[in-house]
């Protein structure tokens, strides 16, 4: 029993040290940054999505045990015991965040995208009814412009580097007065800045 004991800890951290780079990789393909493939993307996403609260959750009952065993003198532990614990506490307490292409070419354009979408919302701002194209520019494959109801929010959303990753503008700064924007009923993900959102298409 005691073999068996001192080995848990071992293989536990073999698991934890290995779901890292997997973690890595799988926020890599959230981002857009990479793809294996749709299938392999959404299963490799899936999986360690559900590893995390498993090897979470031993980590937390090993540590437990062999903290409870040296309280009652049974055996001082190896502090690699402790090791998958501190691992998964830093991934869960400090997430990594890995800004999506769409994120980073606004913010390497920001006053190219501020300068092409100001004046069109100042000429636009109180059109009834609004859906047409922006002039063609390097910063994007294409961007739309369009009015959601009943909010009448002013939205302009940018194709820059992923398609299911737009970029989108927001006149009134309200990500649930346009819940059915990027086309196909996506949602705004993150904010950049006041009025401007990464939003993520609905395939579904």
């Amino acid at each position: 029993m005691e073999k068996n004991t001192k080995k848990t800890p071992k293989l536990l951290l073999i698991l934890v040290v290995g779901w890292v780079p997997l973690y890595i990789l799988a926020r890599l393909i959230s981002s857009s940054r990479i793809s294996i493939g749709f299938f392999s993307d959404f299963l490799l996403v899936i999986l360690v999505t559900l590893a995390f609260p498993i090897l979470l959750i031993l980590s937390i009952v090993v540590a437990g045990v062999s903290l409870f065993r040296w309280l009652t003198r049974r055996g001082r532990p190896h502090v690699a015991t402790f090791l998958p614990l501190v691992i998964m506490l830093v991934f869960y307490f400090l997430p990594i965040h890995i800004p999506s292409r769409t994120e980073m070419a606004f913010y390497h354009h920001r006053d190219e995208f501020i300068e092409l979408a100001d004046p069109f919302v100042n000429e636009h701002q109180n059109a009834d009814r609004l859906g047409c194209h922006l002039p063609e520019s390097p910063l994007y494959e294409s961007a739309v412009a369009g009015r959601t109801w009943p909010s009448g929010a002013l939205v302009i959303e940018f194709i820059v580097a992923d398609y299911s990753l737009p970029l989108v503008y927001i006149s009134t700064d309200n990500p649930d007065d346009v819940r059915d924007t990027c086309s196909e009923g996506g949602v705004p993900i993150e904010r950049l800045e006041p009025n401007w959102y990464v939003c993520r298409r609905d395939w579904n």
